[in-house]
């Protein structure tokens, strides 16, 4: 008969864990379910294929990841977390709170990731399995939310928490978006207005340049030229305009192009500043949730340092947990390699010595948020008139060069 390595929960909310026999999957949970114990990971012993508990927390959201074949926006992504935590508090069994809201999205393609995420569950595999082979795309703070409440026996809490901070993902998404229209809006009129020039009026002046009496300055002659080629090749130039787009689509949508992006606009001075917040804001958020879980510290700066997009940020977030694992104090361990400011590290040793960590991360993390909004805005705010700029100059630049070709003819007559 083979064996089976389990975690759980006993009736106190105490975690547990051992080992046991049964002749399959399904009846080491009902054992298990027999004793009282909710079971956030079972496996049989030797295997490294889990199986969780209906009750257990991971697998809903990572069913939803990766499903793959249709695209699930994320907002419908939210409001079905948000009504998973609203039936999860009311006392709804989770299989049955991802049945009824499979069946509000029936003819919808997150109905039919719901539908497979229930199948997997009534088939003995738990939450956290049905996750992780699920092909929707989720943030990989929900993931960390939703082990910690796994584990914890705070579910519902968790997902109310993931719930939220997709909620203020998607608030700030919407206004960046909405912000960033006007700057777009003119780098396309811009654009559209520096093609009309270059095909209906450069190529009006371009007999300049088989005058051999006049004298073109070097900007002049590539205006004109330009045109010229410009107006002989257009499907060519319309061919590489559309494979550029295309490939930069492509490398935009791999993780690591970014990745990239997302480390090189850190060592710009004002997205700089911005990501900085970002980052902090939302490890904060992290850690706080898993704190107020009661997840032991170690534990939830782990977990907190998944929250973490940049490769320096989790690089730093690694050696704190080593220190802290070492015997340090948390915030001697964040001022050793400078995660946090000032004001930062003063709030972390408050909530070290008073014993209310939670409150004052949860306060860090408020300030950072509050800090990224007004770094956004200034980026926004001096992004407008440099758009502007660089249109007006693009624009003057080749009227000038024009005019320039025609008072050189002028002179030479």
């Amino acid at each position: 008969m083979p064996s089976f390595n389990y975690k759980g929960l006993d009736g106190a909310g105490k975690r547990i864990s051992g080992t046991l026999e049964a002749a399959s999957t399904s009846q080491a949970l009902a054992n298990l379910a027999r004793r009282g114990c909710q079971v956030f990971d079972l496996k049989e012993a030797g295997s490294q294929v889990q199986a969780h508990d209906p009750g257990s927390g991971k697998a809903l959201l990572a069913g939803w990841v990766r499903r793959g074949k249709t695209q699930v926006s994320q907002s419908d992504l939210l409001v079905a977390v948000q009504e998973l935590a609203t039936l999860l508090e009311a006392g709804v069994p989770l299989a049955d709170g991802v049945e009824n809201i499979a069946q509000g999205y029936a003819a919808h393609p997150l109905g039919d990731a719901l539908r497979g995420v229930y199948a997997s569950l009534r088939s003995g595999a738990g939450f956290a399995r049905a996750l992780s082979e699920s092909t929707l795309r989720i943030p990989e703070y929900v993931h960390e939310l939703v082990s910690a409440g796994e584990e914890t026996g705070k579910l519902a809490q968790s997902l109310r928490s993931a719930a939220q901070q997709m909620d203020a993902d998607a608030r700030f998404r919407r206004e960046a978006r909405n912000a960033l229209t006007y700057p777009l809006l003119l780098v396309v009129s811009g654009l559209v207005a520096t093609l009309v020039v270059f095909v209906f009026v450069v190529p009006k002046f371009a007999n300049i340049l088989s005058n051999p009496k006049a004298d073109l300055p070097w900007m002049s002659k590539w205006v004109l030229q330009s045109g010229l080629w410009l107006v002989s090749n257009k499907l060519l130039a319309l061919g590489v305009a559309a494979v550029g787009a295309t490939g930069l689509a492509a490398a935009l949508s791999r993780p690591g192009t970014r990745a990239w992006l997302w480390e090189a606009a850190s060592a710009a001075p004002l997205l700089g500043n911005w990501i900085r917040h970002v980052e902090l804001a939302r490890w904060g958020s992290m850690l706080t949730v898993l704190l107020d879980h009661h997840v032991p510290l170690l534990e939830a700066l782990a977990h907190s340092r998944n929250s973490l997009t940049g490769a320096q940020w989790r690089r730093k977030a690694d050696l704190i947990v080593g220190d802290v694992r070492s015997g340090k104090a948390l915030a001697d361990a964040m001022q050793a390699h400078h995660f946090v400011d000032a004001i930062g590290l003063n709030l972390i040793r408050v909530g070290e010595r008073s014993g209310a960590l939670p409150k004052t991360v949860a306060s860090l993390a408020a300030l950072h948020r509050a800090s990224s909004e007004q770094s956004l805005k200034q980026f926004l705010v001096l992004l407008e008139p440099l758009t502007i700029l660089m249109v007006s100059v693009l624009l003057g630049g080749i009227m000038i060069s024009v005019m320039v070709a025609i008072t050189s003819l002028t002179n030479v007559i």
